[in-house]
């Protein structure tokens, strides 16, 4: 025998069953509409009601008997029913409440009742304790337990009414706030003024989710604060002019009524973003390849992508496995750069204030990259470019994720070709020439620098006596007006043999 908290008492008598029946379809008391006009205003707004929302209204007199993981069940409708087959007559989300005229008495029978109701969608069952109904057995409560169909049992004095009206005002209440939802998502959609990549962000932060939208060709975030893992989340494929898919947790409360309104506003503002990056990408090339060809006046255009005056700018060669990827990240992030793909590399120019904000992005989907000096003036970008090519090439395959130009100090000096002409002609003076004699002093004054002012080393480099060697220095000393042997002399000379490397030999 069971104990009377687990099983309802047997069937009373049809005298018994008729006052039952009629107090429990009775019309609906002043505490009925006072339960309702309760539950009206503690409804969750967006999400569904459930069996658990109905168990956890004391007012109700509903307990759970069985099936507790069924208790997040969606209950649209409650109806009453006591016909042989209830679930030849309700349909999914309603809950089924019976003072036990249709519950038959055998185990295998009871469960047989179960797996139908659940098989038809039913959110459950709500049984009258009013000692009406037939004993429910173990085998009817375990096919519950086990298939999450929740079994409920509702006190003698709480009419069947009550909860009908209670679920009805719970799913019309939902239904206004959906409405209203919707006002507020278009609403809060038309504020463009953040920008359209701020949409989704704002629309998550309304709805209580993460909203990312994904190219699907690149993999880059279109719009949200990055990319979800998909083993964490649901896609939605968006009719975007490019493949994108839209990613939402997968425990989000989001009803299909929303997401749809939700992937229609999203898919315009995917549609813009994607764009604006398109047209980004084609500019910044275009500029970019005028000006390693030299074209003349192309400043003014690298200064409008950029958006203002810079203090300097820096090249970036690098490779990744997506190079578009690559490109699309950084259009879309609106970071003020300039980028084309060449001989299997990528080149990237951008104002050196924005180099962190690139490193960053760089980083994250590249494996090896390089990076040229400081260069101010604009007409130098082939030479940035160069110089970031040669640091890429020597890190390539080495596992150094960011290398920077190892005569950047230099570089600071020498920022132009024009730059390092002035220091040539100002330091070098008539060692600058091309006479043959000029030529001679030079190459010895050079040879000495290079190695690091070791007499003996330079002299049997250029396979002449040491005598010899002092006579020439001798004489770059008085044409030049400065000495090997002063700090300051040689830090200029030094900078003057970089700048005849960087424009002669370069």
């Amino acid at each position: 025998m069971s104990s009377p908290s687990t099983f309802l008492p047997p069937l009373a008598s049809p005298a018994r069953q008729r006052q039952s029946y009629e107090h429990r379809t009775d019309a609906p008391t002043a505490q009925t509409a006072r339960v309702c006009s309760l539950f009206i205003r503690r409804v969750r707004v967006l999400n569904a009601f459930t069996i658990a929302d109905l168990v956890s209204d004391p007012t109700l007199d509903t307990s759970l008997v069985s099936g507790g993981d069924g208790s997040d069940r969606t209950v649209l409708w409650a109806h009453s029913c006591e016909m042989e087959h209830p679930d030849k007559w309700l349909g999914p989300h309603e809950l089924l409440m019976t003072i036990g005229l249709c519950i038959p008495h055998g185990a295998q029978q009871q469960r047989d009742l179960i797996a139908r109701l659940d098989d038809a969608g039913l959110a459950g069952i709500a049984v009258g304790d009013d000692g009406l109904a037939p004993r429910l057995t173990k085998a009817m409560l375990s096919e519950a337990d086990a298939r999450g169909f929740p079994v409920l049992r509702t006190g003698p004095n709480t009419p069947f009414a009550a909860i009908g009206r209670t679920v009805a005002a719970a799913n019309a209440e939902r239904q206004t706030m959906s409405v209203l939802g919707l006002a507020k998502l278009y609403q809060v959609a038309g504020q463009d003024h953040r920008g359209h990549r701020r949409t989704s962000d704002d629309l998550g932060d309304l709805l209580g989710i993460r909203l990312t939208v994904v190219d699907d060709a690149t993999g880059c975030v279109l719009l949200g604060r990055g990319a979800l893992a998909p083993a964490g989340a649901r896609a939605y494929p968006l009719r975007t002019h490019r493949p994108t898919h839209l990613m939402i947790d997968a425990g989000a409360p989001l009803d299909s009524l929303t997401l749809v309104h939700v992937t229609q506003i999203l898919t315009v503002h995917a549609n813009a973003v994607a764009q604006d990056a398109e047209a980004r990408l084609r500019d910044g090339a275009a500029v970019l390849e005028q000006a390693l060809v030299g074209r003349a006046n192309v400043h003014g255009d690298l200064l409008r992508l950029w958006g203002q005056e810079t203090a300097g700018y820096r090249a970036v060669a690098t490779t990744c496995k997506t190079p578009l990827r690559l490109q699309t990240a950084l259009a879309v992030a609106e970071l003020p750069t300039t980028a084309i793909e060449a001989d299997g590399r990528i080149v990237v120019v951008t104002p050196t204030h924005r180099l962190e904000e690139l490193r960053s992005l760089v980083e994250e989907i590249c494996a090896e990259s390089g990076v040229s000096a400081v260069h101010r003036d604009l007409r130098d970008v082939s030479g940035a470019v160069a110089e970031a090519t040669a640091e890429h090439a020597a890190v390539r395959g080495r596992g150094e994720h960011w290398r920077e130009f190892q005569g950047e100090q230099v570089s600071l000096v020498a920022r132009s070709r024009s730059e390092a002409a002035q220091i040539i002609d100002t330091v070098l003076g008539p060692l600058a020439r091309e006479e043959q004699r000029y030529g001679l002093l030079r190459e010895t004054l050079f040879a000495f620098l290079d190695n690091d002012l070791h007499w003996s080393v330079t002299a049997q480099t250029l396979g002449m006596h040491r005598q010899g060697l002092v006579y020439r220095l001798n004489r770059a000393e008085e044409l030049t007006g400065r000495s090997v042997r002063r700090t300051r002399d040689v830090s200029e000379l030094w900078l003057a043999r970089t700048a005849w490397r960087q424009l002669r030999e370069g």
